[in-house]
């Protein structure tokens, strides 16, 4: 027979089988209660183990992807979008007045803001889109709250079934670690296409998925999201759970036999990469 998971608690999993042939076999339920595949004697085994988990730095070391992008100045001058003394006078407006280059060009009537989105998607290796029809998103193509959306900064608005490939949306800089932690959380790899920023705040207010979607819900602390895992384990006897470090937020999602909710804890603004695991006691 196991023990409980807690190296803190230890206690023996009770063999239930003789009364399992006098009560049936739902008295198993009496004696299992899993979290991330390993058995815990009760709730608050869970949650502590749920707790140590969630304070777990998900992030892996980081290797260096060869040289940096170029400058989104150079990539303009190379299109023709912009002249020398252009760049030179923006840059130095830009110096003035906070705004990002882009933007300044864009406000000097130097250039327009397709020629910026180009190099910016050119710069982040991503493809763009100079219009967006925001029906695409109205019925969204996956269960994926629209909570869950924006704190990723990524909107979808097609998928492949069969290649479990995610189009998505988004505004620059493309939020490179969100995109992994998607990835790494629901098994969809996305495909990005840059849009400006008015059409992705359009495109994310008309966000809505058309499938019945899970829930979202937000904590201030880990603790309080260590808990609410802990009462779902308690609820559906077993559980997953698998975390994400990304932008202002600790993602968290926990899927059970009968359904799957997004954590999203908003204590954790700390950007780690969004490296995401398995969290396992």
């Amino acid at each position: 027979m196991p023990r409980c998971a807690d190296d803190t608690c230890g206690r023996w999993r009770p063999d239930l089988t003789s009364i399992e042939r006098l009560a049936g076999a739902s008295v198993r339920k009496m004696g299992a209660l899993q979290f991330n595949g390993l058995w815990y004697c009760s709730r608050e085994c869970v949650e502590q183990a749920a707790r140590t988990g969630l304070n777990e730095d998900a992030s892996r070391p980081r290797t260096s992807s060869g040289l940096p992008p170029l400058k989104l100045g150079v990539l303009l001058r190379h299109a023709g979008a912009v002249t020398q003394s252009e760049l030179e006078s923006a840059l130095a407006a830009s110096a003035r007045t906070g705004l990002r280059i882009g933007q300044q060009l864009e406000q000097l009537g130097y250039t327009t803001s397709v020629d910026v989105l180009r190099a910016l998607a050119t710069q982040a290796g991503v493809s763009y889109f100079s219009t967006f029809d925001v029906a695409r998103v109205e019925r969204g193509p996956v269960s994926m709250p629209a909570p869950t959306v924006r704190a990723l900064g990524l909107v979808p608005f097609e998928a492949d079934e069969v290649l479990r490939r995610l189009s998505v949306i988004c505004a620059a800089p493309v939020p490179k670690s969100a995109v992994r932690a998607l990835t790494r959380l629901t098994g969809w790899v996305p495909e990005v296409y840059l849009v400006t920023d008015s059409m992705f705040q359009t495109a994310l207010d008309a966000y809505k998925p058309a499938r019945g979607t899970h829930q979202t819900l937000t904590f201030e602390n880990l603790g309080a999201a260590a808990a609410h895992v802990a009462d779902v384990a308690a609820n559906e006897r077993a559980v997953t759970m698998r975390h994400a470090d990304c932008n202002d937020y600790r993602w968290v999602r926990v899927q059970g036999p009968q359904r799957v909710s997004d954590l999203l804890v908003s204590s954790a603004r700390e950007e780690r990469g969004c490296q995401a695991e398995l969290t396992a006691h």
